[in-house]
């Protein structure tokens, strides 16, 4: 998952609603959302080679969202899934145990990411690196946020400032609009002028001209791209609404699965 908006305290109707594209390889096979566990039941998309996922929300509303920190070099394929441990985390019944599970791992044994998790109450970010241990954990403010392949903020991805910038302007509108809203700017195509995306390491496994058309919210490359895409609304009660394109979402129309958590 490659771009993902998060609408924390700021709407009147629900406390956390979050909007984020997955994007991936297309040779990679992965499923619709389905139950991932029984006790207490979570659903999420299923990464068909590591059965992991890269997000879900389960029937105590809570809810996981990972993306993979952009690195300049090739993933190590020896680690372990991260997609399992957000399949792991989907199986906790409350904030303090995923913090509690969080801070028992060693960043080590995982490729680089970010990974939020939280409730109606609680939202949190976390941050995994080789070079840090423990995970680095910050808890959000009320506000709104867009978290990609990078920290909170990071200047490298400019398409998280124009997501933030468009979601501010969207939060008092009614879940009927607000979800259209949050599919249009999950339809993203623009891209900022090439300036704005720095320069790569010398070493980087990216051109700058790559890294650039990276940059749009929904990406359509020769052999990777926007894959799928997630909406999010949790009330005070749990998952109120759970709603799943297959597909990038300037084309593919959403449907809802939150019938899966009852």
């Amino acid at each position: 998952m490659c771009t993902i908006a998060l609408l924390y305290r700021v709407h009147l109707e629900f406390p956390l609603v979050v909007a984020a594209n997955r994007d991936e390889f297309y040779q990679r096979p992965a499923s619709r959302p389905q139950l991932l566990s029984s006790y207490p039941h979570s659903i999420g998309g299923l990464d068909l080679r590591e059965q992991g996922t890269w997000m879900g929300a389960n029937e105590r509303g809570l809810t996981v969202g990972l993306t993979n920190q952009r690195t300049h070099a090739s993933p190590d394929l020896s680690l372990q899934s991260r997609g399992r441990l957000v399949r792991r985390l989907l199986g906790a019944r409350s904030v303090d145990e995923i913090r509690s599970l969080l801070l028992k791992i060693n960043p080590a044994q995982y490729n680089p990411f970010n990974l939020f998790f939280g409730d109606a109450a609680c939202l949190f970010v976390a941050y995994a690196r080789h070079d840090k241990k423990p995970i680095s954990l910050q808890k959000l403010e009320p506000g709104v946020y867009a978290l990609c392949n990078d920290r909170i903020g990071s200047p490298e991805f400019p398409k998280a400032d124009r997501v933030r910038r468009r979601a501010i302007e969207i939060v008092s509108q009614p879940w009927s609009r607000l979800k259209e809203s949050l599919v249009d700017i999950l339809s993203d195509h623009d891209l900022p002028p090439i300036e704005a995306v720095p320069e790569p390491p010398v070493n980087s496994i990216f051109t700058r001209s790559q890294l650039h058309r990276l940059q749009a919210v929904c990406i359509h490359g020769e052999h990777y791209g926007t894959c799928s895409a997630t909406l999010i609304a949790l009330s005070k009660s749990g998952v109120a609404h759970y709603l799943f394109a297959d597909g990038p979402p300037c084309q593919t129309p959403f449907t809802e699965v939150t019938e899966m958590l009852l």
